[in-house]
């Protein structure tokens, strides 16, 4: 590391060699280079410096956590977007790799049945307010280990980790019926959330392309039996 300091009485000194010895406590050297009358000036300055440059680094790292997380975080509803979401699987499906003995995870996708009518009879605001609140119910519902992400529109994903293929099924059928027993309240109207789902139990071998396909299918499968029991288009 090079620094250009600057003493209250204007000189300049170069300190790139000292502050090598500064690392290693060579005072001595650093004497002879500079003078013993200006060490002292020069130590606190250069350890301000060094203080200075630390906090700058870490300030630039936050300001990386937030721009990332800002990527990878749906505005609408808090929760991850694609993006966001696909990260973090990638991460869980190296995990299961890595650690042959855990349990894998289901993968739940879903959407909400009848938006479109919601958007046109109600208005685009309404359809937010929904969306908004399946996010926050989702974010209250899921464990820590859990994914939660809007994929766009009104299609939800969720990664449940860690967790037996009974036990997962039961879990998504639970969060169905959460979400299920949902209203949205818009002039007056009372507005009842539905959704209709797909999952795919998923292993360390899993891409999110194949898995989705997978839940994907299972998803419109659902919606036709959905479509038949509420008559809708």
């Amino acid at each position: 590391m090079y620094y250009m300091i600057y003493s209250p009485s204007g000189w300049k000194q170069e300190i790139g060699v000292a502050m090598d010895n500064i690392a290693s406590n060579n005072i001595d050297k650093i004497d002879q280079q500079i003078g013993p009358s200006d060490t002292a000036t020069l130590l606190e300055l250069a350890y301000k410096r060094i203080s200075e440059v630390e906090a700058e680094k870490q300030e630039q790292q936050n300001r990386i956590e937030q721009l990332e997380k800002l990527a990878s975080t749906d505005e609408l509803t808090g929760l991850y977007n694609r993006r966001g979401f696909i990260t973090e699987f990638n991460r869980d499906m190296a995990r299961l790799k890595r650690n042959p003995n855990i349990e894998g995870g289901l993968f739940i996708l879903f959407d909400l049945n009848k938006f479109k009518q919601i958007n046109d009879v109600y208005g685009h605001l309404t359809g937010d307010k929904a969306l908004q609140l399946v996010g926050r119910t989702l974010l209250k519902i899921i464990r820590n280990s859990d994914t939660a992400a809007r994929l766009g529109g009104d299609e939800f994903v969720l990664y449940l980790a860690e967790t037996d293929k009974e036990n997962a099924i039961k879990k998504a059928k639970a969060i169905r019926d959460t979400i299920d027993s949902l209203t949205v309240i818009s002039s007056g109207h009372r507005i009842p959330i539905k959704t209709s789902m797909g999952f795919a139990y998923c292993t360390a071998n899993n891409k999110f392309e194949d898995i989705y396909d997978i839940a994907d299918k299972n998803l419109y499968q659902d919606k036709e039996v959905c479509k038949k029991l509420e008559n809708y288009s």
